[in-house]
């Protein structure tokens, strides 16, 4: 006879944004919840613990969120002055 076991069923985050995209804190959030997540029947010093980790972890992912986001303009800015358009990538850098 075959026997299947579950797990625990995680609750679905949804997050939205009005005008365009996420936060990089929401973001991190979200990682951070994909990657750690604290069960309710932990002993109180383990979840302690574990809130503690994921700030630090928190923390982290953001400086590398941000790291990668101003990467991406810089990207973008090089590519549209190699395509002749000065104005736009002036533009690109006030953002």
């Amino acid at each position: 006879m075959l026997t299947l076991k579950s797990g625990d069923v995680i609750n679905p985050i949804v997050k939205t944004s009005n005008f365009g995209g996420l936060p990089m804190e929401d973001l991190a959030d979200l990682c951070v919840a994909e990657i750690l997540s604290i069960s309710e029947s932990s002993p109180p010093a383990i979840k302690e613990q574990a809130k503690f980790f994921q700030d630090k972890l928190r923390a982290k992912i953001l400086v590398y969120l941000k790291k990668a986001a101003k990467s991406q303009k810089d990207t973008c800015i090089q590519t549209i002055l190699n395509g002749g358009h000065p104005d736009a990538a002036d533009l690109l850098r006030r953002i």
